[in-house]
């Protein structure tokens, strides 16, 4: 009986010690929560959540009052899709494998005509997770690493070509 104390307490230790989650937390956050986050291009861009509909989470993003995309994560906060306002689209099927930590696939495809079967790893890194991506027999993406905050919002985002970084939380029901 010792010895399963001794493993539960280590679980405990190492899930405490592992990064906060991968996936925004929808389930916790009210509707009209939004964060704006500013990339290393000086671009500055704000995301608002809507609510769910039909079992999907959508959020739209702006640059100031101009909407640049809606988009649309499934019932666990993964990403399925973005819709931008000219009209161009992004879905990913059955989701996204950004976020999700672990070994896994999805199709990719977009208004331009790409079809693509990427295959992604996402795993623990220091504060945060390292993502290695790419068309499968193809070359891979530039590798990623970002780090979440409070309700999975991701705080932190570099690769070698662009950076981001939270600046702002509003509306999110969290203590100031």
């Amino acid at each position: 009986m010792r010895l399963g104390n001794a493993v539960l307490a280590g679980l405990l230790v190492l899930s405490l010690a592992s990064p906060t989650l991968a996936q925004i937390d929808f389930a916790a956050m009210p509707k009209g929560c939004s964060w704006t986050t500013r990339y290393s291009d000086g671009q500055v861009l704000t995301e608002t959540y809507l609510g769910r509909k039909g079992g999907k989470h959508k959020t739209k993003v702006t640059d100031g009052k101009v909407l640049v995309r809606q988009t649309t994560y499934d019932a666990e906060g993964r990403m399925i899709r973005k819709d931008w306002a000219d009209g161009n689209w992004e879905s990913f099927s059955p989701y996204s494998c950004f976020d999700v930590v672990g070994t896994c696939t999805y199709r990719y495809r977009n208004s331009d005509g790409a079809d693509q079967k990427i295959a992604s790893k996402t795993v623990a890194q220091g504060k945060g997770f390292a993502v290695m991506a790419g068309p499968v027999g193809d070359n891979r993406y530039p590798d990623e690493y970002f780090e979440t905050g409070s309700l999975g919002v991701m705080v932190k985002n570099k690769a070698s070509n662009y950076s981001a970084r939270l600046i702002e939380m509003k509306n999110c029901g969290l203590d100031s």
